[in-house]
């Protein structure tokens, strides 16, 4: 007979070795990871040791808000890349409306105009042309706030809040009649793609409809773009359009995938776009022949405000020859940010991954040792123009953009399909240039020269001009807080500022 108590340790002896050994393999495990680790934890120990100091003995009472804030952004500074940014959760609302096109509000196009909020134009179906509100309307007060003095961003924080709540807005119309009106915010769908004018709550894409030349005005590139381009697209094709002006003028950029799908409309073939990462791997976008693709003559209108996606499209339309850019050298952003969420609603990181390239393999970033950067405009097609040429112009546009708007103030009837009349009425010689430079092709002929050679002495000259433009402006700006503060010190009243309060009485 076998003796239990011999196999019960026997037993005993064999199965023990097993969780012994997973044991010491989890302990060499931790250790490993710890001591791979202890760099990683050790870098917070001076800001928790601060932290800890400051929230015990400072004098005043920290605000540990915005002291993570401010630790979170000063860690971000020192890449020295304006690009990576951490947006707070109070922010994350302003940021998916640039990236995504849409947001709750009202729904309307505003400025400031003598220290008071004007509606530019109330979008199309939105609550605001819903409730009455019209082009022009001074907005008096938001909700009992009176707006005098308020400035843009904190009037949108007004108007914008949650779906379904009202809002109540007194209006001054046109013709001096005060409004209060109560409006249900809800979400807006903004658009991206716009025309030369407007055609009831729609645009009018074209600039001369017996030679099928259109227009498209792009403001960004929005996760909705692509198929805003398409319908557009689509609706001229019916029309008979024959050759397009793009034009990017203005716009800053937007998300990578907008801007490849948009050039990809006009594109059959070839590298787009393509990116690497800081250990040189990434990836190449390639141009699909669909049956949407577009093949009439382009020209593409940029200046210093055309940026990122802005630079892919036009760089990549430019190097396939598809397209004749026309206008300035662009702003010179050429690298790729994700879009990264942190984790218990802590606020986005949007952080450069990549730069990207055109495909000449150029990179389009701008800094301090750069000769070249950005999309140069072809031979024959630089016009350059000053920021005061630029205010004119969009101030000329503006009129023909309100909804319900007739452009009266234009002092005539439009002409978009006459060159000269945009050139002197709208004051926009780069569009009247385009609207040549298309007319000529389609008739057959060679591309014209419609203005000057792109050249580094050139650029030069202008990047100089508008450094001076803009020490001239802020010496008139030194000039003014100067004079108030000389009028304070006396005791005056600056007449200007007093001329100012008057005229903007309700």
């Amino acid at each position: 007979m076998v003796d239990p108590r011999k196999t019960s340790k026997t037993t005993r002896l064999g199965n023990w070795p097993v969780p012994l050994l997973c044991l010491l393999l989890a302990v060499q495990i931790m250790v490993t990871v710890g001591a791979g680790r202890t760099d990683d934890l050790s870098w917070f120990d001076p800001l928790i040791d601060v932290r800890a100091m400051v929230l015990e003995d400072h004098v005043g009472d920290p605000d540990q808000k915005l002291m993570q804030e401010a630790a979170i952004n000063a860690m971000l500074e020192t890449l020295d890349d304006p690009y990576t940014v951490w947006i707070p959760p109070r922010m994350e609302g302003d940021f998916n409306k640039q990236m995504r096109g849409s947001y709750v509000g009202i729904g309307a196009e505003i400025d400031l105009e003598h220290d008071r909020l004007r509606i530019v134009s109330p979008l199309a179906e939105s609550p605001a042309l819903e409730a009455g509100v019209r082009a022009g309307d001074v907005v008096l007060s938001i909700d009992g706030t009176d707006t005098l003095g308020l400035g843009t961003d904190e009037c949108i924080e007004l108007l914008m809040g949650e779906e379904g709540d009202p809002v109540e807005v007194v209006v001054r119309h046109t013709d001096g009649e005060v409004e209060t009106l109560t409006i249900i915010r809800r979400r807006i769908e903004t658009r991206s793609v716009r025309g030369m004018r407007r055609s009831g709550s729609g645009w009018d894409h074209m600039l001369d409809s017996d030679e099928g030349i259109a227009y498209i005005r792009l403001t960004q590139f929005t996760e909705r773009s692509i198929d805003e381009m398409r319908e557009t697209l689509a609706e001229l094709e019916a029309a008979g359009t024959r050759g397009l002006v793009l034009d990017l003028r203005f716009n800053g950029g937007g998300t990578l995938d907008g801007a490849i799908d948009v050039a990809d409309l006009f594109l059959d073939r070839g590298v787009i776009v393509s990116v690497r990462d800081r250990d040189g791997g990434g990836r190449s976008w390639t141009a699909d022949d669909d049956t949407d693709d577009r093949d009439w003559p382009m020209v593409v209108l940029v200046n210093d405000g055309s940026a990122s996606a802005s630079e892919i499209v036009s760089g990549a339309l430019q190097s396939m020859g598809r397209a004749k850019v026309l206008g300035e050298r662009t702003f010179g952003k050429g690298s790729v940010q994700e879009v990264r969420m942190l984790p218990d609603d802590h606020g986005i990181l949007k952080m450069t991954t990549a730069r990207y390239y055109l495909p000449d393999g150029r990179n389009l970033d701008r800094h301090s040792e750069a000769e070249v950067w950005g999309v140069d405009p072809d031979p024959g097609f630089l016009i350059d123009l000053d920021p005061a040429d630029y205010t004119k112009l969009v101030e000329k546009r503006r009129m023909f953009e309100p909804i319900g708007g007739t452009g009266e103030d234009a002092g005539e009837e439009p002409r978009f399909d006459d060159a000269a009349w945009i050139r002197d009425a709208l004051e926009d010689p780069q569009l009247a240039a385009a609207l040549t430079a298309l007319r000529t092709r389609l008739d057959g002929e060679e591309w014209p020269r419609v203005g000057g050679d792109p050249s580094i002495d050139i650029i030069r000259e202008g990047e100089l001009k508008a450094q001076r433009d803009y020490r001239d402006r802020l010496a008139e700006e030194l000039a003014t807080v100067e004079r108030k503060i000389r009028d304070l010190e006396t005791g005056e009243t600056p007449e200007s500022d007093a001329e100012a309060e008057t005229g903007s009485e309700p």
